[in-house]
């Protein structure tokens, strides 16, 4: 399973997040124009390879790791972006970590009338 499709169903699974806005729209980069609010686009930005000893010699991956939350309002994102740090910000499972490492949000924009928060996390994956 590549990584974009474990942050979509950690984050689909989460109540905290899809009690503000369904598991189908939590989705990867693509057409998002006249998608209806709250929605969520996470991606991976980079990717760095390396190796570790624990036991062994494992491969990793690590990536920055984006995940975006569109609502209507600040208070809409705000609260959104909040549910998705609590559920992926110190994920652990199997060989999944997530570690949270900032927020931004972005200017209003109100020719769409959309608020944008961006959150950034490390993902790391032993393949």
């Amino acid at each position: 399973m590549h990584v974009q499709e474990k942050v979509t169903a950690v984050l689909g699974a989460a109540a905290g997040v899809t009690a503000l806005v369904p598991a189908s729209r939590i989705k990867p980069p693509g057409n998002q124009e006249g998608m209806t609010l709250p929605y969520i686009v996470h991606f991976p930005v980079t990717v760095e390879t390396g190796s570790t000893h624990n036991s062994g010699l494992y491969n990793l991956k690590k990536w920055l790791y984006q995940v975006s939350c569109f609502a209507a309002s600040y208070s809409a994102a705000k609260a959104l972006s909040a549910q998705v740090v609590a559920a992926l910000g110190s994920y652990r499972q199997g060989n999944i970590n997530s570690l949270y490492t900032a927020e931004r949000t972005m200017p209003y924009e109100g020719d769409v009338r959309v608020q944008q928060i961006v959150l950034e996390f490390e993902i790391w994956d032993t393949l």
